[in-house]
């Protein structure tokens, strides 16, 4: 079997403790191998070709995609930072896999979407929840119930992490670059979004620390094409070490409580599993494997399908930008109605 040849850009938190090391159980049993890493910093992406044993090492990608031949690439930037990776990669016919969010300018993802689509490359976003067995289990669950309401709440610490995950015009606050997958894993379950209402408690300037200026809390509401509505709430609020995750679906009969590790039925566990699954691993496998056999249809969320979840975040932002004001995601991807990020100061 010929290994699949994989590029890598951008080699930053994420590559290092979820991408690579998924990837390279793949490499031990010759399935993939690491043709290319390209990152803008030259010392970290040498050391990190060093590390998982990259063949090839760049600071632009241009060069990466003139000079190699790849099956695959994994686009792993903050969203402000695309720019024609994944055109360039579509011209090609590589394989993509981006990591969310995609881009905080829908008008940008959408031209992305239709390079993709028109090259009918195999691609994916990085919502790996979709992958977790609890996913499945939940998903499976619901087919024979109608599902009414469901519920995402998230608390977590106000404290700095990365630069660029705290500021506002550089990843669009927690609720677009985090929440992100739980909005993602809620349309798994329950279908596209239709509709956006969002209040959000705006942190004033200087009140940090520093450097956040994200919203202490975001309020968001949503109605899904199938007339299911939905709350998510994520707050950035904590000094102390303690976080809370906590989704949930309601239908006629059952009251459902997702995690990773297992599913609850009215209180009661349904079903667990003995140690949290590797969600990365799992969407790494389907990824390589769709390469493999060339079928576009095998991934759970494809660039395209995943329009919908950036396209109910960024809703989000623009509709408490505007005071709650009811936001159509159709119209936000049409251009319609936008969300600016402005300039990080």
């Amino acid at each position: 079997m010929k290994p699949i040849r994989m590029g890598m850009i951008g080699l930053g938190h994420i590559p290092q403790n979820a991408h690579l090391p998924a990837l390279s159980q793949l490499v031990e049993k010759g399935e993939v191998v690491l043709q290319a890493f390209c990152d803008v910093d030259r010392g970290i992406v040498s050391e990190q070709a060093k590390v998982w044993g990259a063949k090839s090492v760049y600071t632009d990608h241009r060069e990466m995609f003139d000079k190699e031949e790849l099956d695959g690439v994994y686009v792993c930037l903050p969203p402000t930072l695309h720019t024609d990776a994944e055109l360039i990669a579509a011209e090609k016919g590589v394989a993509l896999f981006v990591e969310k969010p995609q881009s905080l300018d829908m008008a940008q993802a959408v031209a992305f979407c239709e390079a993709i689509n028109r090259a009918g490359i195999v691609s994916q976003v990085g919502f790996m929840s979709r992958y977790y067995p609890s996913s499945e289990y939940l998903k499976a669950m619901l087919e024979t119930r109608i599902p009414r309401h469901a519920l995402v709440q998230l608390f977590y610490s106000g404290r700095h992490i990365r630069y660029w995950t705290s500021r506002m015009a550089l990843c669009g606050g927690s609720y677009v670059e985090n929440t992100i997958h739980m909005i993602d894993l809620l349309r798994f379950f329950l279908g596209d979004i239709e509709a956006v209402s969002a209040f959000y408690f705006y942190r004033a300037e200087g009140e940090g620390p520093d450097p956040i200026n994200l919203p202490y809390a975001y309020n968001v509401n949503y109605r899904f094409k199938s007339g299911v509505v939905a709350n998510a709430t994520t707050s950035r609020v904590l000094n102390v070490n303690y976080s809370r995750r906590e989704v949930t679906v309601v239908a006629d009969d059952a009251l459902l409580e997702w995690s990773a590790q297992n599913v609850v039925l009215n209180g009661e566990e349904v079903k667990a599993w003995d140690s949290r699954p590797n969600a990365f691993a799992l969407q790494t496998e389907a990824f390589v494997d769709a390469i493999r056999k060339g079928d576009r249809t095998a991934m759970r969320s494809s660039y395209g399908d995943a329009l919908n979840s950036l396209a109910a975040v960024l809703g989000a932002n623009a509709s408490a930008e505007r005071g709650g004001e009811l936001v159509l995601l159709e119209d936000m991807v049409a251009g319609r109605v936008m969300w600016s990020s402005g300039e990080d100061i």
